[in-house]
């Protein structure tokens, strides 16, 4: 039973009551009151039929309070969800939940699988792209907040029970890796010997800014530049095969940051690959059947295929020396992941998980042979059209995917429905943060300082990951001298893990984050840290009680008595519970995971204090069992959030 439940009942009086006193349909609101006094629920419908019918809206709440409302409760009897209905003064309908039916049926969500039933399930074929950095440098703290938003949508909806791909897009022909391969064949770096101290994605991003220093003095290496571009779209040749090698090596030192925080993917979509294959020919072939794209013979684009975007302002598509620009390698992905055209790809195994999972790579069917050591995956990624693309890339690239999405839509009209942009703010420094990892400001009186992978103005992930597990090292040795190193190294990643995920995640998607390292090494106040206090707290009370969990689930269950739960703390836990599926179906529908977070916030605000006030273990034996029954259940519930938001969960910190 839960809140939604009780919700969808009073919808059911109310409607049945419009239709006794021959009032008009019409929507309307049931939610809870900003006052608890208020009753646990309220509706708005007598101020909008007073709008309709200009009456009083205390006049019309009496009349369907008390000539339907009422008499439909008492119709119904003790079975009720809702125990009353009153006529406030100033025109709101509020309701009150009958605990006493209401707490039965939550309590029987000790059982998990009764808890998972209660999820959308909408059983729809979900693709999600999302990290997507560019393989020429390690990532940083603002790609983690790409990667986090991504990971926990994957998350929500694997425990709704869709079928979900999560896609890497690995760009390894764009202007930003060609810069490391010009560093590497004709500027004098050495990809070798980089020093024990320092990884090589890390490596690769410091030589990324030095060659853009390099570029200013010396105009010889652009021309450079333009050599390998093209070398490598064209393939088959010893710079192309060159520069797979060096991405490659970046990209599993990129995959190993991500998996320490428990990201997981599904397959790596390689764009040389899609360069080679006859998937940009077909998708070019459409746009121009389409009349989407034209031939320019005058103008700055002259001798360019080109595209009008919104503001009727030319896009290049194919430049004037036939090379694919990033909106055309763009477009033919996302006729790609749309399922518009024959898939040209195999799937070739790339490596194996943190989660055991298998993660594949797309190739070219003509590049597989039966001899080949990577097995090819029984599984067609693109078999069927999806129902949902989500594209998660932060907001500069907004514009872009609004030429995407209108392609799109020139080329089918109801896909903008399924073809996703969820776009997120970046992340900046603070001044503080800047100065620490080494780089002079220009301007001291800045409040906030952008991040540049061109100038060397970031922080890596595997940076902060480290500062955080050293610290909760410390944190978890203090509270616990007997445990051993390898336990509170276990613990101390989980912490550090769940912490970088959650501050990442309750901020708001559409406002900027500023960084500051000291704030995010602090794991106190609203952190995942005391959602973890609060779910071990949980555990020590079921791990001291006498029954075991499978007896106490299985021979307890009888005996529960709800009515007891009637204390207003209990029953603000309860109610707080009874949200479980409304959060859930909130943040699918929204896309939005900090819903998740403030709810976990929420639950284990409610949790701690029943546990500071009421005693559980040390109460009357009937009341016993059903405290523990709720903590039980408020484990659950917790346990499910955990793993949409990527925390891990201890018996003891």
């Amino acid at each position: 039973m839960t809140l939604k439940e009780v919700i969808n009942q009073i919808r059911q009086i109310i409607d049945k009551a419009l239709f006794d006193l021959e009032y008009d349909k019409l929507e309307y609101d049931v939610s809870e009151p900003p006052k608890t006094e208020f009753g646990d629920l309220t509706t708005n419908i007598a101020f909008l039929l007073g709008k309709r019918i200009h009456k009083k809206p205390n006049e019309i709440a009496k009349e369907l309070v008390y000539n339907s409302i009422n008499l439909q409760l008492k119709n119904i009897g003790k079975d009720s969800l809702i125990l009353n209905a009153n006529a406030h003064v100033s025109g709101h309908i509020n309701f009150n939940i009958n605990y006493v039916t209401f707490n039965t049926f939550l309590l029987k969500w000790v059982n998990q699988n009764d808890l998972l039933k209660l999820t959308p399930g909408f059983d729809k074929k979900i693709i999600i792209e999302h990290t997507s950095v560019n393989p020429n440098k390690a990532l940083h703290i603002g790609h983690l907040r790409n990667v986090i938003i991504g990971d926990s949508l994957y998350r929500l909806f694997k425990l709704t029970n869709h079928t979900t791909i999560v896609l890497n897009y690995i760009d390894d022909s764009g202007v930003q890796v060609a810069d490391l391969i010009v560093a590497f064949k004709f500027a004098g770096f050495s990809p070798e010997n980089i020093g024990k101290n320092i990884k090589f994605d890390q490596y690769c991003g410091d030589v990324y800014v030095r060659m853009n220093e390099l570029y200013k003095t010396n105009l010889e290496l652009i021309e450079k530049r333009k050599l390998v571009i093209r070398e490598i779209e064209q393939g088959n040749n010893e710079i192309a095969q060159f520069t797979h090698s060096i991405v490659e090596k970046i990209v599993k030192q990129q995959l190993e940051s991500s998996w320490r925080i428990k990201s997981r993917y599904d397959l790596l979509v390689i764009e040389s690959q899609i360069l080679l294959s006859k998937l940009w020919e077909k998708t070019f072939n459409l746009l121009k059947a389409k009349n989407i794209i034209y031939y320019s013979t005058q103008g700055k684009n002259i001798n360019c295929w080109v595209l009008r975007d919104e503001h009727n302002e030319e896009k290049v598509i194919i430049r004037s020396d036939g090379t694919a620009t990033y909106i055309a390698k763009d477009i033919s992905f996302a006729v790609w992941k749309l399922n518009l055209v024959n898939d040209p790809f195999t799937y070739n195994k790339f490596s194996v998980q943190w989660d055991k999972s298998i993660l594949w790579k797309t190739m070219l069917k003509s590049q597989n042979t039966d001899d080949s050591p990577l097995r090819q995956s029984d599984f067609l990624f693109m078999e069927n059209r999806p129902d949902k693309i989500i594209t998660v890339i932060d907001s500069r690239q907004e514009r872009l995917q609004k030429i995407i999405s209108d392609v799109l839509s020139d080329i089918e009209t109801d896909i903008n429905n399924r073809y996703i942009y969820l776009g997120y703010e970046t992340v900046a420094l603070s001044p503080k943060s800047v100065q620490d990892i080494g780089v002079e400001l220009n301007d001291i009186n800045k409040k906030i300082i952008h991040m540049s992978g061109r100038k060397g103005i970031f922080i890596n992930a595997d940076t902060i990951l480290n500062k955080l597990h050293k610290k909760a090292c410390y944190e978890v040795k203090k509270r616990n001298p007997s445990l051993d190193d390898t336990t509170i190294y276990e613990i101390a990643e989980g912490i550090a893990v769940s912490a970088i995920r959650y501050n990442l995640l309750r901020q708001d998607m559409d406002k900027m984050i500023t960084f500051d390292m000291e704030e995010a090494l602090n794991l106190e106040g609203d952190t995942s840290l005391y959602l973890q206090y609060s779910f071990a707290r949980a555990m020590r009370i079921l791990e001291k009680s006498n029954d075991s969990l499978g007896e106490f689930i299985n021979e307890k269950n009888a005996n529960i008595r709800s009515d007891l739960l009637n204390h207003t703390i209990e029953r603000d836990l309860i109610k707080e519970i009874s949200k479980f599926n409304i959060i859930i179906e909130e943040s699918v529908n929204t896309l939005n995971p900090k819903i998740i977070t403030k709810y976990a916030n929420r639950i284990s605000t409610k949790f701690n204090s029943f546990y500071e006030n009421l005693p559980v273990l040390g109460a009357e034996e009937i009341l016993k069992v059903s405290r523990l029954m709720l903590v039980k259940v408020f484990v659950n519930v917790l346990a499910n959030l955990f793993k949409i938001l990527g925390i891990e969960s201890f018996s003891r910190i």
